[in-house]
């Protein structure tokens, strides 16, 4: 009975022990920017254009060969559509601090056991899951811990950094005094 209740006992001391953040990443979406497009004017005016090119080229001797332009147009747009090969794209593994907030937010270091054993040094994966930029706003580790270069890593999460949408960046946080 004792020992079950040692058991019970260091199960919700691990529990509560993994549930603890080792720090935090904050993040902020960049300023809205605008995108160069046509206006709805120029893309009637050359709507317009190529309508008038149309019909002259109907009227003129040509129009047998307009046809056979067409048909194969028509053949290369239905083509275009079908998947020829797949892309091979290398699959990266899950990042453990997800910046998914599209408004901005934190993100928090989940605990790992190779902070309080060996070299006491550990390295995140951020990544940037939300479809557009985020900037990386402030970087604070838990009490006892400190942020190190991550060798052979690249990226480095830095304050400022911007990333764009699925890109990650890595974060080294070494174990100086934190309680385990």
């Amino acid at each position: 009975m004792r020992q079950g209740v040692l058991a019970a006992a260091a199960g919700v001391m691990a529990q509560s022990v993994s549930a603890q953040s080792m720090g935090t990443v904050a993040y902020s979406p960049l300023a809205a920017q605008s995108v160069p497009t046509l206006s709805e004017w120029a893309l009637i005016a050359m709507a317009a254009v190529l309508t008038a090119c149309a019909y002259r080229t109907m009227k003129r001797q040509g129009h047998a060969a307009l046809k056979v332009l067409a048909a194969g147009l028509l053949a290369c747009a239905a083509f275009v559509g079908a998947q020829w090969s797949a892309p091979a794209l290398a699959v990266m593994g899950p990042a453990e601090v997800v910046l998914d907030q599209a408004a901005g937010g934190t993100g928090h270091l989940p605990h790992k056991t190779a902070l309080f054993f060996g070299d006491r040094f550990y390295v995140y994966t951020v990544q940037n899951t939300t479809s557009q930029p985020q900037r990386i706003t402030a970087l604070t580790p838990a009490t006892g811990g400190q942020f190190k270069v991550p060798t052979g890593y690249s990226p480095q999460c830095t304050v400022g950094l911007i990333l764009q949408a699925n890109e990650v960046c890595y974060l080294r946080l070494y174990n100086a005094s934190m309680p385990s």
